[in-house]
Parts: C-alpha cells; sequence; structure tokens
C-alpha cells in the first residue's frame, strides 16, 4: 500500500512520520526549508522524551513519486483547491482522496438530502473548483484530533492527542476506509471508522468555528480566553448557532458548548491555529471554519448573528494580511 501525505507541515508530517516508522510505504509532499532538510537528513520525529529520524520520499509535488493508493491532504482547507494540479500526478483510477482538514469541506452536501441537497459552498470551494476536479466516490472522509508543531525545519514535534475518524461520505463500511484505519493503527494512531462522517466532522467544528477566530483577533491563548467571563460568553454564543445549524441538519451533536469548551482546559496556554496563523503572516483558514456554517444558516433559516459578526471581522482581518 502507497501512502503519500501532501502537505508535511506539523500534522501531515507526523502521520507521515509514524507511518513510516511502522514499516508503511509513505512518500511527502513539502515545501522551502522543510523540504529541503528532510530530503537532507530524513524527517526528525520527537514524542514525549525520544526523538527518531525516520526516512521518506521527499519531494515539491507529485510529478516524482507515481500515483499512489491513499493521498492523505494535511493542507489548509483554503490552499486545497490551488495545490491541486501539485496534487493530480499521485492520482490514478483506485488512488482514494483523504483530505485531513479542518472544518465543513466542499462535498459535505453530496447526496445529502433534503432542501439543501446539492449545496455549493462558495467560500469553501470558489467557482466550484474541486468539485469540477475531484469525484467524490474517491474521497473518504477525516477528522483529525492531533496537536503537533514543527519547531524547526525537517522536525515535527507530537504536542497531544493522537485521534483519527475516517468515513465514508455515503455512510458505508468500506473495506478501503478499513484498510487505512488498520494502516493508521498501527502506526500508533487511535484511530476509528464511522458510518457518520459528518456529524463527526461537526463536532469538531463546535469548537473551530468562534475559538479560533476569536484568539486570532484577541491574540490571547486558551487559557486566557477561557477565564475571561465575557469572552467566554460570547464563545458558548457563537458555538450554541453552530450547535442549532447542525441540529438542523439532523446531525448528531455530541456535546454542550460548554463541555466542548472544558476540554481545552487541560491543554493550558496553547496557540490555536488561526493564531499561530496571524502571528506568521499566514492566510487565515476562515471561509470552511466560521464562514462556511454562516452560509449553511442562512440557507436553513437557523439564526447566527454572533457567529455572521465574527466572520466578518476575521475576514476584514485575513484581508488586510493579504
Amino acid at each position: 500500500m502507497k501512502i503519500c501525505v501532501f502537505g508535511a507541515g506539523a500534522i501531515g508530517g507526523l502521520i507521515a512520520a509514524r507511518l513510516a516508522a511502522s514499516g508503511t510505504p509513505v512518500s511527502v509532499v513539502a515545501r522551502g526549508a522543510h523540504l529541503q532538510a528532510i530530503q537532507r537528513r530524513g524527517l526528525i520525529w520527537r514524542e514525549r522524551d525520544s526523538e527518531r529520524i525516520v526516512r521518506v520520499e521527499a519531494a515539491a509535488d507529485g510529478k516524482s513519486l507515481g500515483t499512489q493508493d491513499y493521498v492523505i491532504v494535511s493542507l489548509k482547507s483554503n490552499a486545497f483547491a490551488a495545490a491541486w494540479p501539485a496534487l493530480e500526478p499521485l492520482i490514478g483510477e483506485q488512488t482514494v482522496i483523504v483530505p485531513a482538514m479542518n472544518g465543513v469541506p466542499w462535498w459535505f452536501f453530496h447526496r445529502f438530502g433534503g432542501k439543501l441537497a446539492g449545496m455549493t459552498l462558495d467560500d469553501v470551494d470558489p467557482h466550484a473548483r474541486l468539485a469540477t476536479h475531484i469525484d467524490v466516490a474517491r474521497v473518504l472522509g477525516c477528522v483529525i484530533y492531533l496537536s503537533a508543531r514543527v519547531p524547526e525545519p525537517g522536525v515535527v514535534e507530537h504536542m497531544g492527542r493522537e485521534d483519527i475518524e475516517l468515513g465514508e461520505p455515503d455512510g458505508s463500511m468500506s473495506a478501503r476506509a478499513e484498510r487505512l484505519r488498520a494502516c493508521l493503527a498501527s502506526a500508533g494512531f487511535t484511530c476509528r471508522a464511522t458510518a457518520d462522517i459528518r456529524s463527526a466532522i461537526w463536532n469538531k467544528l463546535i469548537g473551530n468555528a468562534g475559538l479560533n477566530p476569536v484568539a486570532a483577533l484577541t491574540h490571547a491563548t486558551l487559557d486566557r480566553i477561557l477565564d475571561d467571563h465575557g469572552v467566554r460568553t460570547l464563545l458558548l454564543t457563537a458555538m450554541d448557532e453552530v450547535i442549532a445549524v447542525g441540529n438542523s441538519l439532523g446531525l448528531k451533536i455530541r456535546q454542550t458548548a460548554s463541555e466542548r469548551l472544558e476540554m481545552g482546559r487541560s491543554l493550558g496556554a496553547v496557540e490555536v491555529s488561526m493564531l499561530q496563523d496571524i502571528k506568521q503572516g499566514r492566510p487565515l483558514e476562515y471561509e470552511a471554519l466560521c464562514a462556511a456554517v454562516v452560509q449553511i444558516g442562512e440557507r436553513a433559516g437557523i439564526p447566527v448573528p454572533t457567529l455572521r459578526a465574527l466572520t466578518a471581522l476575521i475576514r476584514l482581518r485575513a484581508r488586510q494580511l493579504s
């Protein structure tokens, strides 16, 4: 089984390192100094108090790597469409594409049913570029709960959690999902297959949709956000809006907004991903995290005033960075 991790940053790098260490043939697509370091000395993987160098084939695009059985796409959701030309050479007749990204994916309403069946998400997939190029039959849904960082080029450090959920968009329990699940489990991840990947996606979104823009706008770490009564109240309101939209879609919500926030207390003074991006001047991943929820809420007739305000603010901040 050949696996390529397209986008071997913190999360993708950790997945690639563990797969390679478990004996799975894996290649990576990376860029810049990170790619050069991996090509020169291998990928350095730090886990707790240990450090290991794993050798993976690394390239700037898919041309030299050949077609794959699985391509795990670990990019920011707003970078996927532009990256397609570099990814396309990896795709053969049977290749499975596994978008390991946050937020509402472009395929979410494919064969969804109900009044929102076939709805397109303008912010997530402008001009339907992904929908045009990728047959949803190739897609295996994925939700990632990992914490990792790249402290220096060629190094990936695992910070916490190691949970992955996989699921077919059509709700089936497929052999291809089970093969990848078993492979990731053998690499040390807590990985399970689900028949309801959309609910899994939405449950992670409940935290991300409000928390990421709030952190980016305030430059506050998670502990300070949770300890500020006014900000916490605003966050709970935004998260309740996400839950209301999810309920209107018939999704299975696992936690209340308060329970979801309390999960974050154990993480301490962490910088969530959008805050890290804004401090490093990178594009902000607001489209799939909050703008999509606003669009869905409007179509479903669910009021989302707090989330709409946060989205307007973070969209303007993102434009100032570009």
